[in-house]
């Protein structure tokens, strides 16, 4: 029996995501669950496409397939940008549907916000935190592999880039990045390279540039990607969403081996001073917005 990827969002996110993965056919059942009833037959002509893929089907799916769903996958869930209450109480109520009719896989988050919605979902769900995870800062750490290697002349996979933190303020760990064997930091000292620490502050403020903007297509990019490699049996040590283990708990992009069981924990996050310093203050703006949602669910309740 083939995995099945359940995939829950707005028509447009979706449709898109659907289109790319009858690009890769990987072999899995693609189940679409719509927003709207009249969404489900502005899904038929993907149905009909994925006929001529060997591997992979689509199809339009029912509350029973949670319950056999291995992944699920949750978009945005709006066209146009809502408040963060909003979406977690939205989430509330997909948390309950989800596990009123069984749902025992990983729950992963693509969209907007993932670290909130990684946090609130396992809040509400009981599911185990290693079966929750967002893509987090991983679509932006490939993009900046691939912009580094084109600067230093190299190939992708020569490099292993670090950023942390929430995929809107990323923290680009140079510390942490290396080419080859060797960490980045020692270019700087390299006249050969033609690389300095200017060019390394350039290219953060690139970054956060660019994580101002919408990623959909570079986030479906690094979620297939992760899929392949689980797959495959090759699953890889990336920086995804996932729960933090601290009190207060919290979820934030950090290094974890994503494989078929979900994230994993394998070392803690070691950072430079100034490194440490941005991530403490990011992760306590964090904690102050679950506290100022959760304070606005109770009351909403009174």
């Amino acid at each position: 029996m083939k995995p099945i990827l359940m995939i829950q969002g707005n028509y447009e996110e979706a449709s898109q995501l659907i289109q790319q993965l009858l690009i890769t056919d990987l072999p899995m059942d693609v189940v679409v669950m719509p927003n709207t009833t009249d969404d489900t037959p502005r899904y038929q002509p993907l149905v009909v496409a994925s006929a001529i893929c060997p591997h992979l089907s689509v199809r339009v799916g029912t509350a029973a397939d949670y319950g056999q769903a291995t992944w699920l996958v949750v978009l945005d869930r709006y066209e146009a940008e809502t408040e963060a209450t909003t979406s977690v109480a939205e989430l509330r109520v997909l948390m309950n549907r989800i596990v009123e009719n069984g749902f025992k896989g990983q729950l992963i988050f693509c969209g907007a916000q993932d670290e909130l919605m990684t946090y609130f979902a396992w809040k509400f769900s009981g599911l185990q935190p290693n079966q929750i995870w967002g893509l987090g800062t991983y679509p932006l750490t490939r993009l900046l592999t691939y912009r580094l290697a084109e600067r230093l002349g190299v190939g992708a996979t020569a490099i292993q880039a670090a950023v942390v933190g929430t995929a809107v303020d990323p923290i680009v760990a140079w510390s942490r990045t290396y080419v080859g064997p060797a960490p980045i930091l020692m270019y700087l000292a390299n006249e050969d390279a033609g690389f300095s620490a200017e060019d390394l502050s350039k290219m953060a403020t690139w970054l956060h540039r660019e994580a101002m903007e919408q990623q959909v297509t570079l986030r479906f990019m690094g979620l297939i990607r992760l899929l392949r490699g689980v797959l495959a049996e090759q699953p890889l040590i990336v920086a995804v969403s996932n729960i933090q283990a601290e009190e207060p708990v919290y979820a934030a992009a950090t290094p974890v081996l994503v494989n078929a069981s979900g994230v994993k924990h394998l070392t803690n996050l070691v950072l430079s001073e100034d490194e440490q310093q941005a991530y403490d203050e990011q992760i306590q703006g964090l904690r102050d917005q679950i506290q100022e949602i959760e304070s606005h669910q109770t009351e909403g309740r009174n």
